[in-house]
């Protein structure tokens, strides 16, 4: 048996296109076409203000006026309140004290510690026997400002600001001895600061 015979191929015709415009014969090419330069210029900015302007609309920045002192806050009015009552208190204290005895036995110690000699520890006890005397008197009566010697000396030892012994028992004897004698038992031990101190932070503790 025979094959049979291919078929013959079958060729596509290119797609028509379409006519080519060419223009007649006798008839010149038209020249390009240019935009004026009018038109490519852009168009000015609107005027400031003016009904076109998109920032007509906006308004300057205004910062927030300052924060006024007064009125204070109330917190403020606590803290002064409490300022003023603790200023109050003290000077009440203060008052109520230059009031007491220790106020005006203090001032006179000073005075008379003052008029003497510089590091004459004898004068300061001669002071301090003095004005611890007119304080008891004051305070306790007669009988206990007219002890004297180791009876005076245990009374300085007592009180909310005790004298040393050493210094109670100097009180109690250099007003009766010779400037020297008393400076030559001081010698050493106690000095016309520290008496003055001792005294001066006795008296205040009588307050």
């Amino acid at each position: 048996m025979t094959s049979p015979a291919p078929a013959p191929a079958t060729t596509v015709p290119p797609a028509a296109t379409g006519p080519t415009l060419i223009p007649p014969p006798g008839t010149a090419t038209p020249p390009n076409f240019q935009t004026p330069d009018f038109l490519n210029t852009p168009p000015p900015p609107p005027a400031p203000g003016s009904a076109e302007d998109p920032l007509a609309a906006l308004r300057d920045i205004h910062l927030p006026p300052d924060v006024p002192i007064f009125p204070l806050a109330p917190g403020w009015y606590m803290l002064a309140g409490l300022v003023v009552l603790v200023l109050a208190i003290l000077a009440v204290r203060e008052w109520r004290w230059r009031q007491t005895l220790a106020y005006k036995a203090l001032k006179m110690f000073d005075a008379e510690v003052g008029r003497a000699e510089p590091d004459n520890t004898h004068a300061v006890a001669v002071a301090a026997s003095d004005v611890l005397r007119r304080l008891v008197r004051a305070e306790s009566g007669e009988a206990k400002a007219t002890l004297t010697g180791e009876a005076w000396a245990r009374l300085l030892v007592t009180g909310r600001a005790p004298f040393a012994p050493r210094e109670a028992a100097f009180l109690a004897r250099a007003p009766y001895m010779p400037p020297e004698t008393a400076e030559q038992v001081a010698a050493g031990s106690i000095t016309p600061a520290t008496l003055a101190d001792a005294v001066r932070r006795h008296i205040r503790a009588r307050r």
